[in-house]
């Protein structure tokens, strides 16, 4: 018994000491509420285990079993009122966060955020609570604050004068790169090749044990070599296969920046192209995680995904999911011009949501009324055949879609199937308007 107790104490004030630790290190103060609690029930209750086996009496023991009890049903409720709290009043998120889940959710106040994330007030009532919002660097300033301000546009083509093509590397590049060059044949826009733009090392934000900082800066001189290589090679290829041709505008750019300053270079182009898999550091990367994504949710300028190049699409998919930004996919094709005389077929995810057959019918009702030919599918439900789903894909040559992914991070909802993922892995190339 006195052994147990000798355990429980040394555990409990281990863990105390860990908790103190990460509440003097950790970089936000939601990370440090987290260390915070551990200190609180794991570490308390353990030394209150503890000394009621050291004392060996009944009471003792009930008594310290009634206070653990109190404290596992008590500390979640203080840590998340505590939490609610801090996120309202505008605590910093770390840099080191990769979604912001609350987005659109609650009201949060953003005077002590970096500007260059908060480029407009985000709106609980304007936003689903289901949508991802991911904190990027990237400020938002193509996207109207009313939905409604998209669909009353002008919903004539837009000229493509100018062409952007980010070379990143990656097994997408070539194909990507080849996208832009037809593109820009076929309509006579400027490209401009655009490497090492966007791309930033990764760097550990987190505490560091002894010698740590000298590893980091190791990995980080790493990190930034291989992206620096990968955007090397890839502005080579640009080169390349624009080298005499007169039939082309082409222009090849190396400029090294974060995402910050990657809207600056976006400004005034008319459409980016970007390689499927390459993420914010250069390496591959989840769909919901890309470059791609980022630029999409930030609304600076149409983003084309390229996987494969078909070079000619003969069928457009047009993806409705529940997200309000699928209520302007339509629109936002027809200003692009591209794809003119293909067949397109809406597909609906999960249509019992609410909204997404209204948006459905709005989307058809707006392209016949532009003179494309338009079929509805049936609708992919959240539990869908995946393989039934690539065969059906198979058919398209594009896709149109609100975002390249629909999870908000989570082990449960890792493990369930995302209908837009399995689009965008599927189909050669993905417009994100």
């Amino acid at each position: 018994m006195e052994i147990l107790a000798a355990l429980l104490l040394v555990g409990g004030a281990v863990i105390v000491a860990l908790s103190a630790l990460g509440v003097a290190r950790l970089p936000d103060p939601f990370s440090r509420m987290h260390a915070a609690a551990k200190a609180g029930v794991a570490g308390a209750g353990l030394l209150l285990l503890g000394t009621g086996l050291a004392f060996g009496t009944t009471g003792a023991i009930l008594t310290a079993v009634a206070a653990v009890a109190f404290l596992v049903l008590t500390a979640p409720l203080a840590s998340h009122t505590l939490g609610r709290a801090a996120y309202v009043a505008g605590a910093p998120l770390g840099a080191a966060r990769v979604a912001d889940a609350l987005a659109g959710i609650l009201d949060r106040r953003v005077f002590d955020i970096d500007p260059g994330r908060t480029a407009r007030p985000r709106s609980a009532q304007r936003l689903s609570p289901r949508e991802d919002y991911a904190m990027t660097a990237i400020p938002e300033f193509r996207r109207p604050a009313d939905q409604a301000g998209r669909d009353s546009a002008a919903l004539e083509p837009a000229p493509a004068r100018r062409i952007l093509c980010c070379l990143v590397g990656g097994e997408a590049q070539r194909a990507a790169t080849e996208a832009a060059l037809d593109l820009g044949r076929a309509t006579g826009a400027q490209v401009t090749g655009l490497s090492g733009a966007g791309l930033e090392p990764r760097a550990w934000r987190g505490p560091l044990p002894i010698g740590g900082s000298f590893w980091s800066d190791w990995l980080t001189t790493r990190s930034r070599a291989r992206i620096r290589q990968n955007c090397a090679e890839a502005l080579e290829e640009f080169q390349s296969l624009t080298a005499g041709a007169s039939d082309l505008d082409a222009v090849a750019r190396h400029e090294e920046t974060g995402a910050a300053d990657f809207a600056r270079l976006l400004a005034g182009q008319d459409l980016a192209i970007l390689p499927a898999g390459a993420g914010p550091h250069g390496m591959p990367a989840e769909p919901g995680e890309e470059i791609a994504a980022s630029l999409a949710k930030a609304g600076v300028v149409p983003v084309l995904r390229v996987r494969q190049w078909p070079g000619r699409v003969r069928a457009v998919l047009l993806v409705v999911g529940e997200s309000p930004a699928c209520g302007a996919l339509a629109a936002g094709m027809l200003r692009s011009g591209l794809w003119s005389t293909a067949p397109v077929s809406i597909l609906p995810v999960a249509e019992e949501r609410p909204g997404v057959v209204a948006m459905v019918e709005q989307q058809a009702e707006l392209l016949r009324q532009h003179g494309r030919r338009v079929a509805i599918l049936p609708a992919l439900e959240a539990d869908f055949d995946i393989t039934e789903a690539r065969q059906l894909l198979a058919r398209f040559d594009a896709a149109v879609m609100a975002q390249l992914s629909s999870r908000n991070g989570g082990l449960l909802d890792s493990l369930r199937l995302c209908a837009f993922e399995t689009v965008a892995d599927t189909v050669p190339i993905t417009l994100l308007p």
